[in-house]
């Protein structure tokens, strides 16, 4: 740099070396300017770039389908929505009562019905501990003491 310096001073001599630097150093200022201007163009048409690419994400995640994207996860083909859907028509059509049809059935044939034809009943006991206890329910008093109360009236 000195030596540039030098050198121009010998060429140009000390009268004109203040103009000249100043016009060196408006050129230079007028090179940066352009260059920062430059750099701010690049740097908008970057951030424009990236908000386009989060403009097209959010459009993308504001139309998403996320049933039809589970739907095309779990089933691609298609079988489980139509056994789903034929379960659901046979659910809803009129599925023959199971005690006409043991009826008729037993009407209609000579044989006897056979114990799976009957109808069976089931006795539950009429007291029942609850699932969470401990102890066995405590018997009906007022029996016990109304059968206590007979046997002494019989003596």
């Amino acid at each position: 740099m000195a030596v540039v310096a030098l050198v121009a001073l010998i060429v140009m001599g000390p009268k004109e070396l203040p103009q000249a630097l100043r016009a060196a150093s408006k050129w230079v200022r007028k090179a940066r300017s352009l260059a920062r201007e430059f750099q701010s163009g690049v740097d908008d048409m970057i951030r424009e770039a990236d908000l386009d690419d989060a403009r097209k994400a959010v459009e993308t995640t504001k139309n998403f389908d996320v049933t039809k994207v589970l739907d095309e996860t779990i089933d691609p083909t298609g079988d489980v929505r139509g056994e789903a859907a034929d379960l659901e028509r046979t659910a809803r059509s009129d599925p023959p009562e199971p005690d006409r049809a043991v009826a008729d059935q037993a009407s209609t044939s000579d044989e006897p019905a056979t114990p799976e034809m009957q109808a069976t009943v089931v006795e539950h006991p009429l007291q029942v501990a609850p699932a969470h206890s401990l102890s066995p329910p405590a018997e009906d008093t007022a029996s016990v003491e109304t059968g206590a109360e007979d046997t002494s009236k019989r003596a």
